[in-house]
């Protein structure tokens, strides 16, 4: 079992109005960050005991975290059905409050016009002077400004606003104020009544919208630079102010230094290979390929959400960042070049003699996904420019012990991919593909792993050495058994 070792039996009673795939969703995505913390503290520590402490020292009980997280998932629906259960308990009272109330008052109202009827009577015979019809016209002005007053005091006291307001920190939740975010602010419901409010956080990082309708609400934060919080959801109770601190990064992300190792055990050992890893995200229906780089930042806080991400986007469409984020990789000698691009984001020819080895390359700090890795022989280097011309790549994929075939369209993100000369399949294995998929394989170009010990991203910080390790798999020829003990990347 993959650690940490939770299962959907470790949460709460399932409740009918759950959905079904919940507690496998939260397993999942906390036993990611858990595997990447893990592999973080190992680049420190090998010990793997001192470095699960760590993780759980940094992190806390996972299994608590999963409950807190079911939790938060469901906390809406739970207070709704005791809301629901509150508020039929107080109509039903206040049913029988009000028969009772309309009963008295219809008493007395008959009394009232009883006497009214009297006095009515009385007064018919008597003679009425001229101030007196004056005096009566006074009185009842006076009634009918109090009584637009009493109206007006209902009406603002039926719609009660409640204040809702975020506190916006840097780094961590005793940070500085984090100044200049803009944050809009969607309300949630069933009818007509949805609007949406933007405000900017000021210079003490209070980030107000002043007050609102209670319900439900939907919030999207952008820092001033191309920067976004995963949307945030969350309710508000009659009656009651909300507020909560959000922890938002201190600026645009640092370039650090990443070295890349290459373990590759079955080598051809009489060939020189490269490995082209291109980072780029292409940014969908533009008119024309806009490139950008995508890291994302993780803050831990203990309040209605442990986890924050935030997304920053590098445009890569001017001249001084055109080609970042595309490398070449030696694999005998463990050294990095940038990798030339055209104008237009296209791949380039390469001639070796003309490129600037380093033993590490700059890349922003965040996580990073897997990028597309190319495996290259030497003298394919020189038509890298054909890369350009493909659009798909069939790939064979291998998920906890089944393989199965795809095609594949760029940007082919965690493949690795040989665009010149096709993978080599055991014809047993080949023939096992072809019965059970409906197209039949031709040119097995692709290879990518989606196992849960195989798959895996990459933080870089500035306060650690970054190393970034790329596993490859036995690709030459692929079995069923190929890769079973060897991570992709």
């Amino acid at each position: 079992m993959t650690w940490p070792e939770i299962s959907i039996d470790d949460f709460p009673h399932r409740r009918d109005d759950e959905p079904s795939s919940l507690r496998q969703d939260i397993i999942d995505e906390l036993s990611d960050h858990f595997a990447c913390a893990l592999n973080r503290e190992l680049l420190k520590n090998p010990d793997e005991a001192t470095a699960k402490q760590r993780v759980l020292n940094q992190f806390g009980d996972p299994l608590k975290i999963a409950r807190q997280l079911w939790l938060e998932a469901m906390k809406e629906k739970i207070m709704s059905q005791r809301i629901m259960t509150g508020i039929s308990a107080v109509m039903a009272v206040c049913c029988i409050a009000v028969v009772g109330i309309a009963w008295s008052m219809m008493q007395r109202s008959e009394r009232v016009n009883q006497s009214m009827l009297e006095q009515l009577a009385v007064m018919a015979d008597r003679p009425v002077p001229a101030a007196t019809t004056n005096l009566d016209q006074q009185f009842l002005k006076q009634m009918e400004v109090m009584m637009q007053k009493q109206i007006a005091q209902a009406d603002s006291s039926s719609g009660a606003m409640n204040p809702v307001s975020f506190q916006l920190v840097q780094e961590e939740e005793s940070g500085k104020p984090a100044v200049g975010f803009s944050g809009t602010l969607t309300k949630i419901s069933a009818g007509d009544g949805d609007f949406e409010l933007n405000a900017v956080s000021d210079e003490n990082g209070q980030l107000d919208f002043g007050r609102l309708p209670w319900g439900k609400y939907q919030m999207n934060l952008r820092a001033p630079w191309n920067g976004h919080l995963n949307t945030l959801n969350f309710s508000t109770l009659p009656g009651r102010k909300y507020e909560d601190t959000i922890v938002c990064p201190a600026g645009v992300p640092e370039d650090v230094s990443v070295e890349f190792q290459v373990k590759w055990p079955a080598q051809p050992a009489d060939e020189n290979f490269y490995l082209l890893c291109d980072f780029r995200h292409v940014e969908p229906n533009a008119p024309t390929k806009e490139y950008y780089l995508q890291v994302v930042q993780s803050f831990m806080k203990n309040s209605a959400w442990p986890y924050l991400f935030w997304t920053y986007k590098r445009d890569l469409n001017q001249e001084l960042t055109r080609g970042r984020g595309v490398f070449l990789i030696d694999v005998k000698k463990m050294q990095v070049a940038p990798c030339p691009i055209t104008a237009e984001g296209d791949y380039e020819n390469i001639d070796l003699q003309k490129l600037v080895w380093q033993p590490t390359a700059k890349m922003l700090q965040g996580e990073h996904f897997r990028p597309a890795i190319y495996l290259l022989r030497k003298s394919e280097l020189a038509k890298l420019s054909e890369l350009n011309s493909i659009t798909t790549i069939e790939t064979l994929t291998r998920s906890e012990n089944r393989l199965d075939l795809n095609k594949d369209g760029k940007p082919y993100f965690g493949i690795i991919i040989s665009p010149f000369e096709q993978f080599q399949i055991e014809p047993q294995l080949l023939k096992s593909l072809d019965k059970k998929n409906s197209t039949p394989a031709k040119q097995i170009h692709g290879y990518r792993e989606n196992r849960p010990d195989a798959v895996s991203h990459y933080s870089s910080r500035k306060d650690q050495p970054n190393v970034w390790e790329i596993n490859i798999p036995d690709l030459f020829p692929i079995t069923q058994e190929s890769g079973s003990s060897n991570k992709s990347f």
